[in-house]
């Protein structure tokens, strides 16, 4: 049990790689998007900061180096496909 969570309306979820935020039923719901594979067609890390008590999402988007990240990927060793599955998601 976490304490300081009981009072929090809401929930924050993952693993669809998409940004998003609502509220359904006087309910927060956010996902804060990914680093990487993304879903949206934007290849930006994506994240979220979120105000448990007044309920503010702000969903941000920043530039990271992914043509460095394929290359480290491929100088250790792994498929070539993990790394460019960063720029679509595929």
């Amino acid at each position: 049990m976490r304490p300081y969570l009981d009072d929090h309306d809401g929930i924050v979820l993952g693993h669809t790689h998409i940004q998003h935020k609502a509220t359904i039923d006087g309910r927060l719901i956010v996902n804060p998007g990914s680093v990487g594979q993304p879903r949206d067609g934007d290849e930006r890390a994506a994240y979220a900061a979120l105000d448990t008590v007044t309920d503010e999402v702000d969903l941000r988007r920043v530039e990271y180096d992914i043509n460095r990240v394929i290359s480290r990927v491929e100088e250790c060793g792994l498929p070539t496909q993990i790394g460019t599955r960063l720029l679509d998601g595929s």
